[in-house]
């Protein structure tokens, strides 16, 4: 089969249109540098049409550079066999990619080649989005240059923060990507730490879970706590039982399962208990109303995240909780 690139006499140029769906976006491990823009005068673009590696070199074996994502602009500066010499130009950087996982598009939008914004201010911290958080290419409300729209609880690493032309701020995360920093929940710095491993949790609305080893964050969640005359207690507890998997009836805490707020659920995986009537945190499948108030005190989490912690934490492990 002839590649794109030795078809381009006998075919239209295809032009890739994105009008309302995701715009063309490559993945990239750092903020790019605001070093001289490299692209040639008058460039040959082409895109992605699935993911694909961006190699050091035309070589399988050689380092990979990045994978990037499907429709990602690239302007190729010349053939080496089956590989297409090209030059990312979000990162910069210049690399290999397969011939064949490429076809030709027409220029992108001016904010895909603009140099990117200076940082405000290095933050190096993981977070979790906010519902319908817009992610763009450049830090702007343009919708030229949204690549999507992330959902509540996506997890999120931010590099630093810049300003928006308009005027506001950014978060630049680890893989290039902008999003309004009203969007984002940052983990804040806990009133108090333990050795080893323990367990923060910030019920500032949208509440936060945070698991430390020492210093260190190894897991940031948001999650459900409890609302109304049940509140998620504050304080510091050990976690004191384990149950895998079980049954959770309102009627061991006093409220009738038929009756108003009662319930009955199978199938609670991942439940480690925190205090002697029943607070604990648990995966929580029949909610997602990550962040805020939503139970009887204890605290949901997604499946993900709580099995993590099931394997992670264990008997004696502290919850501190706090606002």
């Amino acid at each position: 089969m002839l590649s794109w690139r030795r078809c381009l006499g006998l075919v239209p140029v295809l032009l890739v249109v994105l009008s309302g769906v995701a715009t063309p976006v490559a993945a990239q491990t750092a903020p790019p540098s605001a070093a001289a823009n490299p692209l040639p005068p008058d460039p040959l673009w082409a895109v992605n049409f699935e993911p694909a590696p961006e190699q050091s070199a035309p070589d399988d074996g050689s380092d990979q550079m990045a994978m990037l994502r499907p429709f990602t602009y690239l302007a190729v500066l010349g053939y080496d066999g089956d590989w297409a010499r090209a030059l990312n130009p979000r990162t910069r950087d210049i690399g290999y990619v397969p011939s064949d996982s490429l076809g030709p598009t027409d220029p992108p939008p001016a904010y895909v080649t603009a140099d990117p914004p200076p940082a405000l201010d290095e933050i190096n911290a993981d977070g979790r989005t906010l519902r319908a958080a817009p992610v763009s290419f450049f830090p702007t409300p343009d919708p030229d240059a949204r690549t999507g729209t992330d959902s509540l609880n996506t997890p999120v690493t931010v590099v630093d923060s810049v300003q928006g032309d308009d005027g506001e701020t950014w978060y630049r995360t680890s893989d290039g990507d902008y999003l309004p920093e009203t969007s984002v929940r940052l983990a804040r710095t806990p009133p108090r730490t333990f050795g080893g491993r323990w367990i923060d949790v910030d019920l500032s609305e949208p509440a936060m879970l945070v698991a430390y080893d020492g210093t260190t964050p190894v897991l940031t969640t948001l999650t459900i706590h409890g609302a109304g005359p049940r509140p998620t207690p504050l304080g510091v507890f050990p976690i004191i039982r384990r149950v895998a998997n079980e049954t959770m009836n309102s009627d061991t805490i006093g409220i009738p399962r038929f009756g108003p707020g009662g319930y009955y659920l199978t199938n609670v995986l991942f439940t480690q208990y925190f205090t002697p009537d029943g607070a604990s945190l648990h995966y929580n499948y029949w909610s997602s109303n990550w962040g805020y108030a939503a139970s009887h005190g204890c605290l949901g989490l997604t499946y993900a995240d709580s099995s993590f912690l099931w394997g992670w934490a264990g008997l004696g492990t502290p919850v501190s909780i706090h606002y």
